[in-house]
C-alpha cells in the first residue's frame, strides 16, 4: 500500500515538473481541444471508477502521459506536429484504458435484470359453430274442379301433412297461393284463386293451426303450370300451393 502511494506521488510529481517547463509557446485551439478531451476522459474514468474500480495508480498514469504530451507540444509543437503525435496517442490510449475498465467495472456490479414476465396465455379461438340448417321441406298441390274452391277428398290428406308439419314446428308460417286456369276473366280468376287459397286456409286452421300463421294470395290465371289449351293441362293450373316463409 506505502508503494503504491509513493508511485502515485512520483506521477504527480514528475507531471507537474513537466509542467513547469511548458511556457514556451501557445498552444493552438486544436491542440488545447485535443488534450482537453483526454483530460475529459479521465475525470470521467475517476468519476465512475476510482477506487473500488479502478486504482488511482492508473488514473495518475494516464494525468502523466497526459502532461507528457502537454509538454512535448509546447516543446515541439511548432516545429513539427510529428514530434509530439506519440506521446498524445499514448495519453489517448492510457485515457481510454482507464476509462473502458472503469465502465466495464460498474456494469458488472449492476444487479442482473429481472426476466420480463411471460405472455399471459392465449385462449384459443371458440370453435367455430355453422349456423343449424334450415330444413328443405316441400309440399304436395292441392287440386280443384273446374270452376269450384271447395275441398277435394284428393287434397285432404295434403292439407293434414302441412297442419302436422306446422304443429311440430310452432314457428313456421305458411303462405297459401290460389290459381286459376285460363278460362274466365281476368278479375273473376283472381277471385276465384282467393277463394281456393281460403278454403285451403280454414281446413288446416279446422285440423288445430293458428289461423295466423297461414297467409293467403291469389295470382288469378296469371302463373300457369302448363300452358296447352285442354283439359289435363286446365286441370294442373287449378291449383292451391303452399309456400313454408323462411
Amino acid at each position: 500500500m506505502r508503494n503504491a502511494r509513493l508511485l502515485v506521488i512520483g506521477f504527480v510529481v514528475l507531471a507537474l515538473g513537466l509542467a513547469s517547463g511548458c511556457a514556451k509557446r501557445q498552444l493552438t485551439r486544436s491542440e488545447s481541444d485535443r488534450l482537453d478531451a483526454i483530460a475529459a476522459k479521465i475525470a470521467e474514468a475517476e468519476r465512475v471508477g476510482a477506487p473500488d474500480c479502478i486504482p488511482y495508480k492508473e488514473i495518475a498514469y494516464a494525468k502523466v502521459e497526459l502532461e507528457h504530451a502537454r509538454h512535448e507540444m509546447l516543446e515541439y509543437g511548432g516545429k513539427d506536429p510529428s514530434y509530439y503525435e506519440n506521446d498524445v496517442r499514448s495519453a489517448e490510449k492510457a485515457a481510454d484504458e482507464a476509462l473502458a475498465k472503469a465502465k466495464a467495472c460498474q456494469e458488472a456490479k449492476k444487479p442482473p435484470m429481472a426476466p420480463p414476465p411471460p405472455p399471459p396465455p392465449v385462449a384459443p379461438p371458440p370453435p367455430v359453430v355453422a349456423p343449424p340448417m334450415k330444413e328443405e321441406v316441400t309440399f304436395q298441390n292441392i287440386h280443384f274442379d273446374f270452376d269450384k274452391s271447395f275441398i277435394r277428398d284428393d287434397a285432404k290428406p295434403i292439407l293434414a301433412t302441412v297442419a302436422d308439419y306446422m304443429k311440430k314446428h310452432p314457428d313456421a308460417k305458411v303462405k297459401i297461393e290460389g290459381h286459376c286456369d285460363e278460362r274466365g276473366t281476368s278479375e273473376y280468376n283472381f277471385a276465384l284463386g282467393e277463394r281456393r287459397a281460403n278454403s285451403a286456409k280454414k281446413y288446416i286452421a279446422d285440423l288445430g293451426v293458428d289461423a295466423a300463421r297461414l297467409s293467403t294470395i291469389s295470382y288469378g290465371e296469371e302463373r300457369p303450370l302448363c300452358t296447352e289449351h285442354n283439359e289435363a293441362c286446365w286441370a294442373k293450373n287449378r291449383r292451391a300451393v303452399f309456400d313454408l316463409e323462411k
